[in-house]
C-alpha cells in the first residue's frame, strides 16, 4: 500500500497577534513566538476548542490548524520524490471539498485531512466515504450535525447522491418521486436517482451528529470533543425507500445511513462519475473515451477490494501511457510550482516566516477555501487566466529573488568563473524543463536588452534572469501521473 501520511521536518512557524479580550471580557495577551506545527496529529478533542466554543482559544489563534495544515502540505510537496502522489491526494481532497474557512470546519481540518483523506486514498472507497459521512468537518459544512427527525436537512444527502458518488448526470429529476419509472428499479438496480431518493436518504442520517455539548433532552447534554456521535431520540426510524431498496423501520443504530452509504459506494453510476473525474483530472481532454469506461470497470470490479483506489491508479498509469506527453500536461498548482522550483534550483526554503503562504493562496483557490462543495475547478483555463496567472508568475520570480526571505540559491552553481549570461540561462534549463531551450534563452535577453555573451557576476540579476525564465508557460504544466517504472518502485519502497 502506498503511504500519503505527511511527513514534516521539525519546524516552527511565527505566531504574532496583539492582546485582547474573549466575548466575556476576559483578557489575553499579546503573542509573538515560533511554535512548532503541534496540530497536524493532534486528535479531535485537542482541536475542538479551537472551533471557539468555550472561549479557550484566543480568536487570532483560532485559524492556526488551517495555517499549519497549509504550511505543512507545502513542506511535503517541497519534500517528496513523489509529486504524483500529493496530486492523488489532492483529487481526494477536491472530491470531498469542504470549506475551511468556516470557523467550525476549520479547527478539525488537520484530522479530516489525516484521517479522511490520506488514510484512505490509497484503499476502499465505501471506507473512505464512510470515513468522510461521519466526520466533524463533512458534518459541519453540511449541517448534519443537527439533522433530526422531523426537520431532516437534505444538505449533506443532496451532496452524496450529486457529488460524492453517482453524479448529476444519474439524477433523474424529471421523475420526482415516480421511482417505480426509474429504468431498472423494478429489480432493484436503479439506473440514477430522484429527488425522492434524496429526501429518504436525509431522513436515514437523522441524528449523525458531533459531540459539541448540545443538549439532547432530559437535561442531558452530549459532551464537548468533536468526535462523531448518534442520538437515537434525533433519527427518523420509520421505514425508508432508497435506490429502490426498502428499509424496514426500527433497523437498529446508525443502520439506515449506513445502508444507504453501501448503496451509493457500490452502484453502478459511481464508478462511472468517480472515473470520468479522474481521468480528465490527471489524464486531460486527450484521454480517449474508452479509459473512461475502462476505468469504471476497474472501479466497480474491485469495489469489495480493500486496495481498490490503487488499483485504479495503477490502471491509469499504465493505460495513460499510450497517449502522448505533450497531450497529457495538466496546469501545476501553486504549492507543486513553488516545490518544482526549488528542486530545480536546489534551494531548500526557509519558511519559519510563513510570508510566501500569502501569494501562494492568491495564485490559484487556496487549500481548503472553495465555498461551494463541488470543489474548485481544474480547468486549466482558469487557472491560467488572468485572474491568476500574474500571481503564478510572481510565485517563480519572488521565490527565485527571495522576496519572502524563503532563502538564497546560488545561480552560478557548476559554472566557470567567467560566465555568460547565456551560460547561465543554459545551466538551468535542463533542471527547470527537463531538455534544452535555446530559443527561449534568446528570446529573454532580448526582451532583457542583454548580450548572450556579456560576463555576468551579479548574483542578483543571474538569480532574476532565472526566475523569468521559469514564467514560460512550459514549467507551469506537467504530467500528473508517473511512469509504470516509477509506480513499481515507489509500490517496493525504493526511493528515487
Amino acid at each position: 500500500m502506498i503511504n500519503s501520511q505527511l511527513n514534516i521536518p521539525e519546524l516552527k512557524l511565527r505566531l504574532r497577534y496583539d492582546a485582547g479580550k474573549y466575548g466575556d471580557g476576559r483578557e489575553y495577551p499579546a503573542v509573538d513566538e515560533y511554535r512548532a506545527l503541534s496540530l497536524l496529529g493532534a486528535d479531535l478533542p485537542t482541536l475542538f476548542p479551537y472551533t471557539g466554543n468555550g472561549d479557550l482559544i484566543p480568536p487570532p489563534e483560532r485559524s492556526r490548524p488551517l495555517t499549519e495544515l497549509r504550511m505543512a502540505n507545502l513542506l511535503q510537496m517541497v519534500a517528496t520524490n513523489h509529486p504524483w502522489k500529493e496530486e492523488w491526494v489532492s483529487f481526494w481532497r477536491d472530491h470531498f471539498s469542504v470549506y475551511g474557512e468556516d470557523g467550525t470546519v476549520r479547527a478539525f481540518l488537520p484530522h479530516w485531512e489525516r484521517a479522511v483523506i490520506r488514510e484512505h486514498c490509497w484503499g476502499n472507497f465505501a471506507e473512505m466515504l464512510k470515513a468522510s459521512s461521519q466526520h466533524p468537518c463533512m458534518l459541519y459544512y453540511l449541517n448534519n450535525q443537527s439533522s433530526r427527525a422531523g426537520s431532516p436537512n437534505e444538505n449533506y444527502a443532496r451532496e452524496l447522491f450529486e457529488l460524492h458518488t453517482l453524479g448529476r448526470s444519474a439524477y433523474l429529476n424529471n421523475l420526482y418521486a415516480q421511482w417505480k419509472k426509474v429504468p431498472g428499479a423494478l429489480d432493484g438496480k436503479p439506473s440514477g436517482y430522484i429527488d425522492e431518493d434524496v429526501y429518504e436518504a436525509a431522513r436515514a442520517f437523522t441524528g449523525w451528529t458531533v459531540e459539541n455539548g448540545a443538549g439532547i433532552g432530559g437535561g442531558q447534554n452530549l459532551l464537548k470533543t468533536g468526535r462523531f456521535t448518534y442520538v437515537d431520540s434525533w433519527h427518523d426510524n420509520y421505514q425508508k425507500r432508497v435506490l429502490a431498496n426498502e428499509f424496514n423501520s426500527f433497523a437498529g443504530p446508525m443502520k439506515d445511513g449506513e445502508k444507504v452509504l453501501g448503496l451509493c459506494a457500490s452502484h453502478r453510476a459511481t464508478a462511472q462519475h468517480l472515473a470520468s473525474k479522474m481521468v480528465s483530472r490527471l489524464v486531460g481532454s486527450a484521454a480517449p473515451p474508452s479509459l473512461k469506461v475502462s476505468t469504471a470497470n476497474v472501479f466497480w470490479e474491485n469495489r469489495n477490494s480493500p486496495s481498490q483506489l490503487s488499483l485504479v491508479y495503477a490502471h491509469l498509469v499504465q493505460e495513460s501511457q499510450k497517449i502522448p506527453l505533450m497531450q497529457k500536461q495538466q496546469v501545476r498548482s501553486p504549492m507543486l510550482l513553488v516545490s518544482s522550483f526549488a528542486r530545480a534550483v536546489n534551494l531548500s526554503p526557509t519558511l519559519e516566516e510563513g510570508r510566501i503562504m500569502g501569494p501562494i493562496n492568491e495564485a490559484a483557490p487556496a487549500l481548503y477555501a472553495w465555498r461551494s462543495p463541488e470543489g474548485p475547478p481544474q480547468a486549466m483555463a482558469l487557472h491560467l487566466s488572468s485572474v491568476y496567472l500574474r500571481g503564478r508568475m510572481q510565485l517563480t520570480q519572488g521565490l527565485a529573488e527571495n522576496w519572502w526571505g524563503t532563502g538564497e540559491w546560488n545561480p552560478f552553481d557548476g559554472l566557470p568563473t567567467k560566465r555568460t549570461f547565456a551560460q547561465v540561462l543554459e545551466r538551468w534549463q535542463m533542471p527547470l524543463f527537463g531538455s534544452t531551450r535555446p530559443e527561449l534563452t534568446a528570446t529573454l535577453l532580448t526582451s532583457q536588452n542583454t548580450n548572450p555573451n556579456d560576463v555576468v557576476t551579479d548574483a542578483k540579476r543571474a538569480c532574476r534572469l532565472v526566475g523569468l525564465m521559469a514564467c514560460a508557460p512550459s514549467f507551469h504544466t506537467q504530467v500528473s501521473l508517473p511512469t509504470p517504472q516509477q509506480w513499481a518502485m515507489a509500490k517496493a519502497g525504493v526511493a528515487l
